[in-house]
C-alpha cells in the first residue's frame, strides 16, 4: 500500500521529471543568447500570456498573499488594486512599444538612451531584484515541500532550488515559457476546485463575512491594519517596480507581435483580479478555521491539508510548487542574462555556456539569501524597493520624457538604490522605497536641468 507521503512524492516526481523533459526538449532549439533570453522573439499568444500569468502568480501572489489576508484581512487589498492597475496600464501604454524595441534586457534602454555606466548600475540593481525575488520563491517552495513531505526545511530549500535550476539552465526562456504554460493550467485547475469548495465549507460569501466580523471586524476594514504611509509605500513599490519589471519586459521583447504583447499583458491583469478574490476567500476561510493562530507563510498549505481529501491535497501541493517555480525560473533567466549581456557586454549571437554559469550563480546567491529574509513577502518587497528606487525614474524618462541626461541617470540610479539599501539596514521610517525614489527623482531632475545635452531618441 502506498502511504500518503509516498503519494505526494510520486506525484511531485512525475511532475518534475516532465518539467525537466520539457527543458531538455527546449534546449534543442537553442543556438545563441537571443534564443536563451527572448525565445527567438517568437512567442505566440498562449505562450506569452501563459508565461506572464504563471510568472506573476508566484509565492507572493498565492502563498504569501493568502497569509497576509489571514493576518490583516481587507487591508491587504491595496496591494491587489495597485498590482492589477499597473498591469493594465502596461498593456495600454507600454506593451506595443516595448515589443517594437527588440531589445534583450531592460538595460538596453539605459545603454541606448544614456551610457554604459548607467547600464552597468542598472544591471546590478536588476540582478539584486531578481535574486531577491527568487529567494522568496525558494522559501515558498521549501514551505510547501516541508509541509507535504515532512522534510527538514533546509533539505526542502535545496531541493526546490535544484529543481528550478535544472530545467531553467537547459532551455532558457523557451523552457520557461513551455513549463509556465503547463504550470498555469495546473494552477487554474487547482484554484477552480479549491476556491469554490472552501467558500462552500465556510457557508458562502455572506456567512463567511458575517463570521469574520464577529471574530475581528478589523479584518473587513481596508484601513485597520495598514496605515496611510504603508499604503503609499505599497503604491510606490508596486507601480514603480511593475512598470519596469524585467520579467514583463522580457515577455514583451519575446512576443511575436505588438498585438500579442498587449493582449497577453491585459489578460494577466484580469487574471490578477481572480487571484485577489481567491486569496481573500482562502485567507478569510483560514482565519475562521485557525482563529488567528500564528502560522506565517504556512497558512495555505495548512488549510488545504486540513479541509480536503488526501488525493486533492497532494495535487494542490504539487500545484503550489509549480506556481513557485514558474516565477523563480523566469527571474533566474533574467538575472543570468542581465549579468551576461549588460555587465560582461556579450552579444546575442554568443554561446549560451557562459550565461548558464551566471544563471546558476544567481540561483546559488538566491539560495543563500533565504537565510536572511524573514518571509516570502519580506524578500520580494525589499528587492522590489531597491529596484524601483534606482531605476524607475531613468527608465520611464527614457520612454516618455527624453530630457534626462547621462549624469542624471547614473547618479540617480546610484543614489536611489543606495539610499534604499541603507534605509533598510538602519531600519528607519518611513518605508525605504519612499526616500530612495525621492532622492533618485531629485538628483535626476536637478542634474538634467543643470547639465542638459542632446540624448538618443527611441
Amino acid at each position: 500500500m502506498v502511504g500518503p507521503m509516498n503519494e505526494f512524492t510520486i506525484m511531485l516526481g512525475v511532475y518534475l521529471l516532465f518539467m525537466v523533459f520539457l527543458g531538455a526538449m527546449a534546449s534543442r532549439t537553442l543556438k545563441n543568447v537571443d534564443d536563451f533570453l527572448v525565445a527567438g522573439r517568437n512567442l505566440n499568444l498562449p505562450l506569452t500570456a501563459g508565461s506572464l500569468m504563471a510568472t506573476w502568480t508566484g509565492a507572493a501572489a498565492v502563498t504569501g498573499y493568502t497569509a497576509w489576508i489571514y493576518e490583516a484581512g481587507y487591508s491587504m487589498m491595496w496591494i491587489a488594486v495597485f498590482t492589477t492597475t499597473s498591469l493594465l496600464l502596461i498593456a495600454l501604454v507600454l506593451s506595443r512599444r516595448l515589443q517594437k524595441l527588440g531589445y534583450l534586457t531592460v538595460c538596453d534602454i539605459l545603454r541606448d538612451h544614456y551610457d554604459k555606466r548607467t547600464k552597468t548600475v542598472g544591471a546590478v540593481l536588476i540582478s539584486v531584484y531578481c535574486i531577491g525575488v527568487v529567494s522568496g520563491e525558494f522559501l515558498g517552495g521549501a514551505y510547501i515541500l516541508s509541509a507535504g513531505l515532512g522534510y527538514d526545511f533546509s533539505v526542502a530549500l535545496l531541493l526546490t532550488a535544484g529543481i528550478v535550476l535544472s530545467y531553467c539552465l537547459l532551455g532558457g526562456l523557451w523552457a520557461v515559457a513551455l513549463t509556465d504554460l503547463v504550470q498555469f493550467c495546473l494552477l487554474a485547475a487547482g484554484l477552480a476546485i479549491a476556491v469554490p469548495s472552501v467558500l462552500r465549507m465556510a457557508g458562502g460569501w455572506t456567512v463567511l463575512h458575517h463570521t469574520v466580523a464577529e471574530i475581528d471586524p478589523g479584518h473587513l476594514d481596508i484601513f485597520a491594519y495598514a496605515s496611510s504611509d504603508v499604503i503609499i509605500a505599497w503604491a510606490v513599490i508596486i507601480f514603480a517596480s511593475n512598470l519596469i519589471a524585467p520579467d514583463i519586459y522580457q515577455r514583451m521583447y519575446a512576443a511575436r507581435s505588438g498585438r500579442i504583447a498587449r493582449m497577453a499583458t491585459g489578460i494577466t491583469g484580469l487574471w490578477d483580479v481572480f487571484l485577489t478574490v481567491a486569496a481573500i476567500i482562502l485567507g478569510l476561510s483560514a482565519f475562521l478555521r485557525f482563529q488567528g493562530e500564528p502560522l506565517g507563510d504556512m497558512v495555505l498549505p495548512r488549510l488545504i491539508m486540513d479541509v480536503f481529501p488526501r488525493g486533492f491535497t497532494w495535487f494542490f501541493m504539487v500545484v503550489l510548487v509549480a506556481v513557485i517555480m514558474s516565477t523563480a525560473d523566469s527571474l533566474l533567466v533574467v538575472a543570468g542574462g542581465t549579468l551576461y549581456h549588460d555587465v560582461l557586454g556579450k552579444e546575442e549571437s554568443s554561446s549560451v555556456a557562459s550565461i548558464r554559469v551566471l544563471t546558476l550563480g544567481s540561483g546559488v546567491v538566491s539560495l543563500g539569501l533565504c537565510f536572511y529574509f524573514e518571509s516570502i513577502m519580506d524578500s520580494i518587497l525589499f528587492s522590489s524597493s531597491v529596484y524601483a528606487a534606482g531605476l524607475f525614474i531613468p527608465v520611464i524618462s527614457a520612454l516618455v520624457w527624453k530630457k534626462g541626461t547621462k549624469d542624471a541617470a547614473f547618479y540617480g540610479c546610484v543614489c536611489g538604490g543606495g539610499v534604499t539599501i541603507a534605509w533598510r539596514i538602519l531600519n528607519l521610517w518611513p518605508d525605504p522605497v519612499i526616500p530612495g525614489i525621492a532622492v533618485c527623482l531629485l538628483v535626476f531632475v536637478i542634474l538634467s536641468y543643470l547639465r542638459p545635452y542632446p540624448v538618443y531618441s527611441m
